[in-house]
């Protein structure tokens, strides 16, 4: 007879003989699937490192090419240069962030038509619309016309500073005071756009 610790020892034995059985049996009529999704497993994990990895050394070669050119002085060759980074080896944020930073050396440069040239090209871009319609307001600014509103949604938060370059643009007098009306009844407006609005318009505005 076996004592009760040789007994246990043995039970104990035998359950993990037959998982090893349950196991290599499973293995025998699955391990073509099973392994084939492992290693899809392994493959997707080590792909999205690899991207990962890939894409934050991509953006730190091109955050570190981009600083220089955006602190460098407002010429039109830094410019020319921004414009050429982001055109030729820009990608992601980066692209129309250098882009903004262009437009800007140009306006500074006293070259509002290279501005807006620029410009139109975050407006027709897959950059996200909020920043279209930023884009939108600094070429209305750039060319100085008074159908700016027209370029942005009247949804977007940048309507109001359109209209506020509309109003400044215009030369009729009451038409002028029209448009600030408008900006100071819209309680969608920032506070002190409304403020600044109600001053030329003589209208009252509420909280």
């Amino acid at each position: 007879m076996f004592s009760k610790d040789q007994q246990t020892q043995n039970a104990a034995a035998l359950e993990m003989d037959i998982r090893r059985e349950e196991i290599l049996a499973f293995f025998r009529d699955y391990w073509k699937p099973v392994l084939g999704f492992a290693i899809f497993l392994v493959l997707l994990t080590a792909g999205i490192q690899i991207y990962r990895s890939v894409e934050t050394s991509t953006a730190a070669t091109q955050t570190a090419e981009m600083m220089p050119l955006i602190s460098a002085p407002a010429t039109i060759e830094n410019a020319k240069a921004l414009e050429d980074f982001a055109d030729n080896r820009a990608s992601g944020k980066r692209k129309p962030l250098a882009l903004l930073y262009a437009a800007g050396k140009y306006q500074t440069a006293n070259k509002p038509d290279d501005a807006v040239r620029v410009l139109a090209k975050i407006v027709d871009s897959s950059a996200p619309e909020a920043l279209k319609n930023y884009a939108r307001v600094l070429q209305a600014n750039a060319e100085g016309k008074t159908d700016a509103v027209r370029k942005v949604d009247k949804e977007s938060a940048w309507y109001p500073a359109v209209q506020e370059l509309e109003a400044l643009s215009e030369a009729d007098t009451q038409k002028r005071r029209e448009i600030y009306a408008k900006i100071a009844n819209d309680k969608a407006a920032p506070t002190a756009l409304r403020k600044r609005a109600a001053e030329f318009s003589g209208e009252t505005i509420g909280p």
